[in-house]
């Protein structure tokens, strides 16, 4: 009698395991789904070190108790940012639990399985037993071998099969309840930090220095574990604000990224961004730096501008008559981020390369500079070097203190031009507090700002023209 009421006990647990959803996949069963089943990815790209993946695949699902195995993700991925959503039918999945394993294969985790187990060690063909102890940080050995220990043994090793917990690849595991089997067009979203953009330019000077080619190119750099094959690329471009771990808001800075050439990328505001979308897919391969021309103008008309300012920075204190200061006068590249230059486009900020065409049509390098984000309808100015053939030299003539926080200052600034070709040459001479220029020959001279005053001299070829003039400053 009591065998027959344990019988029926157990019929109907039976009974019960069978009526649960999924229960046939509880085992450990899972569905694998890896770059095969992709049916579409696009990469979002902000430069500061950051991008948001949309990941399509197709997934067919049991009823009930599905383990989803989604491999192929970046390495470099953040695990809170990840979204799971079926675009065929929202409502017939719900999410039980979502995991993220990156414990991958390599020479040092194998090993490390390994420690207190039996390995073998192949030296010329003959195979030894003998017992992992210890493996350092450079996966050199300590093993225990015929009842004694030994240090970095020779041979090679071989283990008899791959440990568990291990993988070969970054995968997101989920545990997904399905209302009914189904194949779903799922689409996985996520944050990854490893990849970034950047401007860069090239600059090509004419013949006669009166205008250039200028390129604009994006350039992706990928370090973050994935590879997104045909994948359509979106920058984007703005300040976005991220939140650190345990160190508070952190204000990201993103610069807004330059108009498309025609046929490569197209612009349009996002909240209070810009996005740049490549007209066309492409392939981001893991470890790859890829650049994809951004603008092109190839006749952007310039000015070449010759400033001089004394090296050192200059307060009140600071001065004392008969100091001689002797400097480089610097060669700046002007031009107008307008239409009618062949531009009127926001340029992000980036690097500047600049060359020179020779007669020949060879190009020379002639120096770099970097801008930041730049407006249209403003103006770029490109510090490239240092003239060769011009000298500046200022020496404090006269200096006397006024009162407890006032001076007067007299200086004589000399401009030599040992070039075959007049030049004009802007000297910028900096004053701290209030400030009233008394006397100046030439009499003109130009205030930039609260601080800066700016002279414009013409320095014919062969000679040497002086700046004479008095400021009185009442310090801050």
């Amino acid at each position: 009698m009591l065998r027959g009421k344990r019988a029926v006990l157990l019929l109907l647990l039976a009974a019960m395991v069978l009526a649960t959803p999924g229960a046939a996949l509880a085992q450990d069963t899972s569905i694998e789904v890896g770059p095969e089943q992709q049916r579409n990815v696009s990469l979002t790209v902000y430069n500061n070190n950051l991008a948001l993946v949309r990941d399509e695949r197709l997934i067919s699902l049991g009823q009930g108790l599905n383990i989803l195995r989604f491999s192929d993700v970046a390495r470099e991925i953040d695990p809170s940012s990840v979204r799971l959503v079926s675009l065929t039918a929202p409502g017939d999945l719900k999410l039980l639990e979502q995991n993220f394993e990156y414990d991958l294969v390599s020479r040092q985790k194998l090993l490390e399985k390994y420690i207190g187990k039996e390995i073998e060690l192949n030296r010329d063909g003959v195979i030894r037993p003998a017992r992992l102890l210890a493996v350092d940080s450079q996966g050199r050995l300590t093993v225990e071998m015929d009842g004694k220990i030994l240090l970095d043994p020779p041979g090679n090793i071989e283990l008899p099969a791959l440990p568990s917990g291990l993988i070969l690849r970054p995968t997101l595991v989920w545990y997904l309840d399905a209302k009914s089997a189904a194949d779903h067009v799922a689409e996985v979203n996520y944050l990854t930090t490893g990849i970034s953009w950047r401007a860069d330019y090239v600059c090509v000077l004419d013949d006669k220095d009166k205008a250039v080619a200028l390129n604009g190119w994006v350039t992706l750099d990928n370090r973050s574990g994935a590879t997104y094959r045909n994948a359509s690329l979106k920058l984007i471009a703005g300040e976005v604000r991220t939140v650190e771990p345990e160190m508070g808001l952190k204000a990201v800075p993103m610069r807004v990224g330059a108009a498309p050439a025609p046929g490569a990328f197209e612009e349009k505001p996002l909240f209070e961004y810009h996005s740049y979308t490549l007209r066309r897919r492409t392939t981001v391969a893991d470890n790859q730096l890829k650049q994809i021309e951004l603008l092109s103008a190839p006749n952007v008309p310039i000015k070449k501008l010759y400033v001089f300012e004394a090296p050192e920075r200059r307060y009140g204190y600071q001065t004392y008559a008969g100091k001689k200061e002797t400097g480089d006068v610097k060669v700046v590249i002007e031009f107008q981020n307008k239409t009618d230059a062949g531009l009127g486009i926001p340029l992000p900020a980036g690097k500047v390369r600049v060359y020179k065409a020779s007669a020949d049509k060879s190009l020379d390098f002639v120096g770099e500079d970097s801008i930041e984000h730049t407006p249209r309808d403003e103006t770029v100015h490109l510090y490239v070097g240092n003239a060769f053939d011009l000298v500046g030299e200022r020496t404090v003539t006269d200096y006397k203190k006024i009162g407890a926080n006032s001076y007067e200052e007299a200086c004589c600034i000399k401009l030599r031009n040992h070039k075959d070709e007049d030049v004009e040459i802007m000297v910028v001479e900096r004053f701290y507090g209030e400030w009233t220029i008394l006397s100046c020959v030439p009499s003109s001279y130009q205030k930039l700002d609260a601080n800066t005053a700016a002279f414009k001299v013409k320095v014919p070829k062969g000679k040497e023209v002086e700046i004479l003039y008095r400021v009185r400053v009442i310090a801050d």
